[in-house]
């Protein structure tokens, strides 16, 4: 699907929200009346028995419960958020839509990918014969607009090569004791793991949890000389991630756990359409009402 294939009317669209399973196909009134959808300036099921008055809008009882924007721009801005176009001057220009709904419909999405992760098992990654590349990174500057010092955000993550999965997970300090823990929680023992030489590596303990350790110095070289180790693919990573995050001129620090996990999202569904993605999560996680009966 393409921006031009999307639907272009109320009725086309909400159509296609219901082959989507986000918006439901039929509906039954507390007396048990096939319910008729009547669309207008205000898209209700009414009751199809003349003695029988009962009606409910559209958008109850469904993910868009409490939506007010059109069924033609929510499409078009899934869509184009899916793509990475949903910039405040591109919505404000192109959707007709403000700022404030811009970051609201940002986060309801953003919201989508938290409920994806959380509500699946967190497998560790790599493996025997798998390579894992770790790094930490700080992701939030010290000073807020107000000029007060806040306290530095460090995310730790993982990249392994043979699979392109990954883990984000925010760190309260970069310390050896942290860092191990991160690694266990989040590395099958018998990976071979490649880091930078940050003193919180420690390749006794490392090797000790079951795990390889090969180590670049990149004060003098990106590929180590000897054992050929490097973070290239782990430092691609957080490139793309700090893109995302400078692109939007930063993050709101509440924000930040929600980012991530919309970036570990990105990743783990590269191989297919975003939109056609984040759609099937949308039906997965708020099965609409149909047969709910309803005054």
């Amino acid at each position: 699907m393409n921006l031009f294939s999307l639907p272009n009317t109320e009725v086309k669209a909400i159509e296609k929200l219901q082959e989507w399973g986000i918006l439901p196909k039929r509906r039954v009134c507390l007396n048990g009346h096939e319910m008729k959808l009547c669309v207008g300036n205000d898209v209700r099921w009414r009751c199809t028995t003349r003695s029988c008055t009962a009606s409910v809008r559209m958008r109850v009882g469904n993910w868009l419960e409490g939506s007010r924007i059109p069924f033609v721009t929510i499409i078009r801005f899934v869509y184009c958020w899916a793509w990475e176009l949903t910039s405040v001057n591109f919505c404000e220009r192109e959707l007709g839509i403000d700022k404030d709904t811009t970051c609201d419909w940002s986060n309801y999405l953003r919201c989508v990918c938290v409920t994806h992760l959380t509500s699946k098992p967190q497998s560790a990654i790599g493996g025997e014969g798998m390579v894992v590349e770790i790094d930490e990174s700080l992701f939030t500057k010290r000073k807020s607009n107000a000029g007060r010092v806040l306290p530095p955000r460090w995310i730790f993550g993982g990249l392994c090569r043979e699979s392109k999965e990954c883990f984000l997970v925010e760190v309260p300090d970069r310390s050896a004791k942290t860092l191990l823990a991160c690694i266990k929680d989040h590395i099958v023992p018998g990976s071979t793991i490649i880091s930078d030489c940050w003193k919180g590596y420690k390749s006794a303990e490392l090797e000790a949890a079951g795990y390889e350790h090969l180590r670049v110095n990149h004060t003098y070289n990106f590929i180590d000389p000897d054992s050929g180790a490097h973070t290239q693919h782990v430092e691609r990573m957080w490139g793309s991630a700090k893109w995302r995050n400078k692109k939007q001129r930063g993050t709101a620090r509440h924000l930040l756990d929600s980012y991530l996990t919309e970036f570990i999202c990105r990743q783990e569904a590269k191989s297919e359409d975003f939109f056609e993605w984040i759609i099937k999560r949308i039906a997965e996680q708020w099965v609409p009402e149909e047969e709910v009966k309803v005054r």
